[in-house]
Protein backbone atom coordinates (compact mmCIF):
# COMPACT_ATOMS: atom_id res chain seq x y z
CA UNK A 1 0.00 0.00 0.00
CA UNK A 2 1.38 3.40 -0.95
CA UNK A 3 0.70 6.31 1.41
CA UNK A 4 0.31 9.50 -0.58
CA UNK A 5 -1.17 12.94 -0.09
CA UNK A 6 -4.79 13.48 -1.11
CA UNK A 7 -4.79 16.88 -2.82
CA UNK A 8 -7.56 16.74 -5.44
CA UNK A 9 -10.73 18.84 -5.41
CA UNK A 10 -14.20 17.48 -6.04
CA UNK A 11 -17.26 19.37 -7.31
CA UNK A 12 -20.89 18.92 -6.29
CA UNK A 13 -24.12 20.97 -6.22
CA UNK A 14 -24.48 23.41 -3.33
CA UNK A 15 -27.50 24.27 -1.23
CA UNK A 16 -28.50 26.38 1.78
CA UNK A 17 -25.90 27.41 4.36
CA UNK A 18 -25.53 25.56 7.63
CA UNK A 19 -27.20 26.62 10.87
CA UNK A 20 -24.69 27.09 13.67
CA UNK A 21 -26.21 26.21 17.02
CA UNK A 22 -23.37 25.29 19.39
CA UNK A 23 -19.86 26.57 19.90
CA UNK A 24 -16.68 26.03 21.90
CA UNK A 25 -13.27 27.68 21.94
CA UNK A 26 -9.78 26.36 22.65
CA UNK A 27 -6.84 28.74 23.07
CA UNK A 28 -3.63 27.41 21.58
CA UNK A 29 -0.12 28.78 21.41
CA UNK A 30 -0.40 31.67 18.94
CA UNK A 31 0.97 30.91 15.51
CA UNK A 32 3.65 33.20 14.06
CA UNK A 33 2.60 35.71 11.43
CA UNK A 34 3.56 33.35 8.61
CA UNK A 35 0.67 31.10 9.62
CA UNK A 36 -1.59 33.65 11.30
CA UNK A 37 -4.87 35.04 10.04
CA UNK A 38 -8.14 33.16 9.81
CA UNK A 39 -8.89 29.86 8.12
CA UNK A 40 -11.61 27.22 8.48
CA UNK A 41 -12.05 23.50 8.01
CA UNK A 42 -14.84 20.99 8.60
CA UNK A 43 -15.12 17.62 10.33
CA UNK A 44 -17.74 14.93 9.76
CA UNK A 45 -17.76 11.54 11.44
CA UNK A 46 -19.61 8.25 11.78
CA UNK A 47 -21.79 8.44 8.69
CA UNK A 48 -22.57 4.69 8.87
CA UNK A 49 -23.60 4.35 5.25
CA UNK A 50 -26.53 2.04 4.58
CA UNK A 51 -29.72 3.27 6.27
CA UNK A 52 -31.96 5.56 4.25
CA UNK A 53 -32.05 8.19 6.98
CA UNK A 54 -28.26 8.16 7.24
CA UNK A 55 -27.99 8.72 3.51
CA UNK A 56 -30.40 11.63 3.77
CA UNK A 57 -28.39 13.21 6.57
CA UNK A 58 -25.12 12.73 4.73
CA UNK A 59 -26.46 14.33 1.55
CA UNK A 60 -27.82 17.31 3.47
CA UNK A 61 -24.47 17.76 5.23
CA UNK A 62 -22.64 17.71 1.90
CA UNK A 63 -25.03 20.29 0.44
CA UNK A 64 -24.63 22.62 3.41
CA UNK A 65 -20.85 22.28 3.64
CA UNK A 66 -20.48 22.93 -0.09
CA UNK A 67 -22.61 26.09 0.32
CA UNK A 68 -20.82 27.55 3.35
CA UNK A 69 -20.31 31.31 2.82
CA UNK A 70 -16.55 31.17 3.44
CA UNK A 71 -13.61 29.15 2.12
CA UNK A 72 -13.16 25.68 3.63
CA UNK A 73 -9.58 24.40 3.52
CA UNK A 74 -10.36 20.75 4.09
CA UNK A 75 -13.16 18.33 4.98
CA UNK A 76 -12.07 15.65 7.46
CA UNK A 77 -14.00 12.38 7.78
CA UNK A 78 -12.96 10.65 11.00
CA UNK A 79 -14.24 7.22 10.14
CA UNK A 80 -17.03 4.67 10.41
CA UNK A 81 -18.01 5.42 6.85
CA UNK A 82 -20.10 2.23 6.94
CA UNK A 83 -21.41 -0.01 9.72
CA UNK A 84 -20.00 -3.49 9.11
CA UNK A 85 -17.21 -3.29 6.61
CA UNK A 86 -17.46 -3.09 2.86
CA UNK A 87 -19.61 -6.12 2.15
CA UNK A 88 -20.01 -5.39 -1.54
CA UNK A 89 -18.51 -3.16 -4.24
CA UNK A 90 -21.92 -1.46 -4.53
CA UNK A 91 -21.82 -0.30 -0.91
CA UNK A 92 -18.21 0.85 -1.18
CA UNK A 93 -18.79 2.66 -4.49
CA UNK A 94 -21.87 4.47 -3.19
CA UNK A 95 -20.03 5.59 -0.04
CA UNK A 96 -17.00 6.65 -2.07
CA UNK A 97 -19.15 8.69 -4.47
CA UNK A 98 -20.73 10.60 -1.59
CA UNK A 99 -17.33 11.43 -0.16
CA UNK A 100 -16.13 12.58 -3.58
CA UNK A 101 -18.98 15.07 -3.91
CA UNK A 102 -17.47 17.54 -1.45
CA UNK A 103 -16.07 20.68 -3.06
CA UNK A 104 -13.08 21.15 -0.71
CA UNK A 105 -10.23 18.64 -0.52
CA UNK A 106 -11.09 15.61 1.63
CA UNK A 107 -8.94 13.59 4.01
CA UNK A 108 -10.37 10.44 5.59
CA UNK A 109 -9.37 7.64 7.94
CA UNK A 110 -11.21 4.35 8.51
CA UNK A 111 -13.06 3.55 11.72
CA UNK A 112 -13.53 0.31 13.61
CA UNK A 113 -16.68 -0.42 11.58
CA UNK A 114 -14.79 0.05 8.30
CA UNK A 115 -11.72 -2.07 8.99
CA UNK A 116 -13.29 -4.48 11.40
CA UNK A 117 -12.74 -7.49 13.67
CA UNK A 118 -16.40 -8.38 13.88
CA UNK A 119 -17.97 -11.78 13.23
CA UNK A 120 -16.13 -14.97 12.27
CA UNK A 121 -12.43 -15.21 11.38
CA UNK A 122 -11.69 -11.70 12.75
CA UNK A 123 -8.01 -11.49 11.80
CA UNK A 124 -8.64 -12.41 8.18
CA UNK A 125 -11.58 -10.04 8.00
CA UNK A 126 -9.49 -7.22 9.45
CA UNK A 127 -6.88 -7.59 6.72
CA UNK A 128 -9.44 -8.07 3.94
CA UNK A 129 -11.45 -5.03 5.00
CA UNK A 130 -8.27 -2.94 5.15
CA UNK A 131 -7.50 -3.96 1.59
CA UNK A 132 -11.06 -3.12 0.47
CA UNK A 133 -10.90 0.23 2.20
CA UNK A 134 -7.67 1.18 0.43
CA UNK A 135 -9.11 0.12 -2.90
CA UNK A 136 -12.09 2.48 -2.59
CA UNK A 137 -10.92 5.31 -0.31
CA UNK A 138 -7.16 5.47 -0.65
CA UNK A 139 -4.35 4.84 1.82
CA UNK A 140 -4.78 4.24 5.55
CA UNK A 141 -2.79 7.43 6.21
CA UNK A 142 -3.54 10.55 4.20
CA UNK A 143 -2.76 14.24 4.39
CA UNK A 144 -3.85 17.54 2.92
CA UNK A 145 -1.38 20.41 3.23
CA UNK A 146 -2.44 24.00 2.56
CA UNK A 147 -0.67 27.32 2.97
CA UNK A 148 -2.14 27.57 6.48
CA UNK A 149 -2.02 24.06 7.98
CA UNK A 150 -1.33 20.35 7.61
CA UNK A 151 -4.27 17.95 8.05
CA UNK A 152 -3.41 14.30 8.71
CA UNK A 153 -5.91 11.43 8.90
CA UNK A 154 -4.50 8.08 10.04
CA UNK A 155 -5.76 4.62 10.93
CA UNK A 156 -4.78 3.63 14.48
CA UNK A 157 -6.68 0.40 15.26
CA UNK A 158 -3.44 -1.61 15.19
CA UNK A 159 -2.14 0.70 17.94
CA UNK A 160 -5.39 0.90 19.90
CA UNK A 161 -5.95 -2.84 20.13
CA UNK A 162 -3.27 -5.26 21.26
CA UNK A 163 -4.98 -8.11 19.36
CA UNK A 164 -5.00 -6.28 16.02
CA UNK A 165 -2.70 -7.87 13.44
CA UNK A 166 -0.04 -5.84 11.69
CA UNK A 167 -1.10 -4.58 8.28
CA UNK A 168 1.56 -5.28 5.63
CA UNK A 169 3.52 -2.19 4.57
CA UNK A 170 1.73 0.07 7.07
CA UNK A 171 3.32 1.31 10.28
CA UNK A 172 1.20 4.21 11.60
CA UNK A 173 3.83 5.51 14.02
CA UNK A 174 6.62 5.55 11.44
CA UNK A 175 4.36 7.17 8.86
CA UNK A 176 3.22 9.84 11.31
CA UNK A 177 6.73 10.62 12.54
CA UNK A 178 8.07 10.94 9.02
CA UNK A 179 5.22 13.14 7.82
CA UNK A 180 5.39 15.45 10.82
CA UNK A 181 9.15 15.79 10.40
CA UNK A 182 8.62 17.22 6.90
CA UNK A 183 6.23 19.93 8.09
CA UNK A 184 7.65 23.37 8.99
CA UNK A 185 7.83 23.42 12.81
CA UNK A 186 5.78 26.62 13.03
CA UNK A 187 2.93 25.36 10.80
CA UNK A 188 -0.25 24.20 12.61
CA UNK A 189 -0.99 20.48 12.30
CA UNK A 190 -4.27 18.68 13.04
CA UNK A 191 -3.97 14.91 13.47
CA UNK A 192 -7.23 13.05 12.90
CA UNK A 193 -8.14 9.49 13.76
CA UNK A 194 -11.31 7.59 14.56
CA UNK A 195 -11.14 6.45 18.19
CA UNK A 196 -10.16 9.25 20.60
CA UNK A 197 -6.89 8.80 22.48
CA UNK A 198 -8.55 9.63 25.81
CA UNK A 199 -10.92 8.05 28.33
CA UNK A 200 -14.54 7.38 27.50
CA UNK A 201 -17.30 7.92 30.07
CA UNK A 202 -20.11 5.36 29.87
CA UNK A 203 -22.45 4.02 32.54
CA UNK A 204 -21.12 6.38 35.16
CA UNK A 205 -17.49 5.29 34.86
CA UNK A 206 -14.35 6.25 32.94
CA UNK A 207 -12.60 3.68 30.78
CA UNK A 208 -9.75 4.02 28.25
CA UNK A 209 -10.91 4.19 24.65
CA UNK A 210 -7.53 2.75 23.63
CA UNK A 211 -7.21 -0.75 25.09
CA UNK A 212 -3.48 -1.04 24.37
CA UNK A 213 -1.58 1.13 26.86
CA UNK A 214 1.76 0.59 25.09
CA UNK A 215 0.32 1.65 21.76
CA UNK A 216 -1.24 4.73 23.33
CA UNK A 217 2.04 5.73 25.00
CA UNK A 218 3.97 5.40 21.74
CA UNK A 219 1.33 7.38 19.85
CA UNK A 220 1.29 10.21 22.38
CA UNK A 221 5.09 10.32 22.41
CA UNK A 222 5.18 11.02 18.66
CA UNK A 223 2.60 13.80 19.03
CA UNK A 224 4.44 15.31 21.97
CA UNK A 225 7.70 15.53 20.02
CA UNK A 226 6.05 17.85 17.49
CA UNK A 227 4.82 20.96 19.23
CA UNK A 228 2.99 22.26 16.18
CA UNK A 229 0.37 19.48 16.47
CA UNK A 230 -2.46 21.62 17.78
CA UNK A 231 -5.11 18.97 18.41
CA UNK A 232 -6.12 15.37 17.85
CA UNK A 233 -9.55 15.30 16.18
CA UNK A 234 -11.68 12.15 16.50
CA UNK A 235 -15.17 10.68 16.39
CA UNK A 236 -16.38 7.23 17.51
CA UNK A 237 -18.17 8.34 20.71
CA UNK A 238 -21.18 9.66 18.74
CA UNK A 239 -21.13 12.64 21.10
CA UNK A 240 -18.95 15.66 21.77
CA UNK A 241 -15.98 15.44 24.13
CA UNK A 242 -12.80 17.28 24.99
CA UNK A 243 -9.72 16.05 26.88
CA UNK A 244 -6.43 17.59 27.92
CA UNK A 245 -3.51 15.26 28.61
CA UNK A 246 -1.03 15.22 31.47
CA UNK A 247 1.78 14.34 29.04
CA UNK A 248 1.88 17.90 27.74
CA UNK A 249 0.87 16.82 24.23
CA UNK A 250 -2.03 18.17 22.18
CA UNK A 251 -5.60 17.98 23.48
CA UNK A 252 -8.20 15.65 22.01
CA UNK A 253 -11.36 17.15 20.52
CA UNK A 254 -14.21 14.75 19.70
CA UNK A 255 -17.06 15.61 17.33
CA UNK A 256 -20.49 14.00 17.27
CA UNK A 257 -21.89 12.01 14.34
CA UNK A 258 -24.14 12.07 11.31
CA UNK A 259 -25.64 8.65 12.09
CA UNK A 260 -28.76 8.38 14.25
CA UNK A 261 -27.82 5.61 16.68
CA UNK A 262 -28.54 6.32 20.34
CA UNK A 263 -31.13 8.91 19.27
CA UNK A 264 -28.43 11.28 18.00
CA UNK A 265 -29.32 14.25 15.86
CA UNK A 266 -26.99 14.55 12.89
CA UNK A 267 -24.29 17.21 13.08
CA UNK A 268 -21.03 18.26 11.51
CA UNK A 269 -18.41 20.63 12.90
CA UNK A 270 -16.92 23.83 11.48
CA UNK A 271 -13.52 24.78 12.94
CA UNK A 272 -12.06 28.28 12.83
CA UNK A 273 -8.36 28.94 13.47
CA UNK A 274 -7.74 32.61 14.23
CA UNK A 275 -4.19 33.59 15.25
CA UNK A 276 -3.69 30.58 17.49
CA UNK A 277 -7.26 30.37 18.77
CA UNK A 278 -9.20 27.30 17.68
CA UNK A 279 -12.97 27.49 17.95
CA UNK A 280 -15.72 25.30 16.60
CA UNK A 281 -19.43 25.37 15.84
CA UNK A 282 -21.62 22.26 15.69
CA UNK A 283 -24.13 22.45 12.85
CA UNK A 284 -27.23 20.26 13.11
CA UNK A 285 -29.15 18.60 10.30
CA UNK A 286 -32.96 18.52 10.41
CA UNK A 287 -34.45 15.10 9.64
CA UNK A 288 -37.46 14.76 7.34
CA UNK A 289 -40.82 14.47 9.12
CA UNK A 290 -41.61 11.04 10.62
CA UNK A 291 -43.27 8.87 8.01
CA UNK A 292 -41.60 10.61 5.06
CA UNK A 293 -40.57 8.34 2.21
CA UNK A 294 -36.78 8.39 1.86
CA UNK A 295 -35.04 6.39 -0.82
CA UNK A 296 -32.13 4.09 -0.15
CA UNK A 297 -29.92 6.83 -1.67
CA UNK A 298 -31.20 9.43 0.79
CA UNK A 299 -33.72 11.40 -1.24
CA UNK A 300 -37.20 12.30 -0.02
CA UNK A 301 -39.78 11.25 -2.64
CA UNK A 302 -43.51 11.66 -2.97
CA UNK A 303 -43.84 8.29 -4.71
CA UNK A 304 -41.93 5.48 -2.94
CA UNK A 305 -42.41 3.23 -5.96
CA UNK A 306 -40.04 5.48 -7.89
CA UNK A 307 -37.12 4.06 -5.96
CA UNK A 308 -36.60 0.72 -7.67
CA UNK A 309 -34.85 -1.61 -7.23
CA UNK A 310 -35.26 -2.07 -4.29
CA UNK A 311 -38.37 -0.08 -3.31
CA UNK A 312 -38.07 2.62 -0.69
CA UNK A 313 -39.35 2.00 2.80
CA UNK A 314 -41.02 4.46 5.07
CA UNK A 315 -38.48 5.91 7.47
CA UNK A 316 -39.51 6.30 11.09
CA UNK A 317 -37.06 8.93 12.32
CA UNK A 318 -38.10 8.37 15.94
CA UNK A 319 -36.99 4.75 16.16
CA UNK A 320 -33.21 4.87 15.67
CA UNK A 321 -31.65 2.50 18.19
CA UNK A 322 -28.23 1.40 19.35
CA UNK A 323 -26.23 -0.60 16.82
CA UNK A 324 -26.60 -4.32 17.50
CA UNK A 325 -22.82 -4.73 17.49
CA UNK A 326 -22.60 -2.84 20.76
CA UNK A 327 -19.39 -0.80 20.42
CA UNK A 328 -19.68 2.51 18.50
Amino acid sequence: MNHVSILSRFRAPSSMAALVVAASVLTLTPAPNAFGGVFRFVQISDTHHGRAIHQYRYRRAIEEINALPFPVECVIHTGDIVSNGFKSPEVANAASNLLASFKPPVVVCPGNHDVTFQYSDPTNRFLRSAEAYCRHFGPLAQDVETENALYIAIFTESLRRADAPAIPDFDPLSWLEERLSRCPPEKPVFVCTHVPDCDDFVGGAFSPAWENADGLAAWRAVLRRHGNVKAVLAGHFHRCAYAEHSDGGPPTVVASCLAGFWQRQASYRVFTMNDGHLSWQDCYIEDPPPGASVTRDGFVVSDPAADVPPPAGVVDTTSEVKMPEGEP
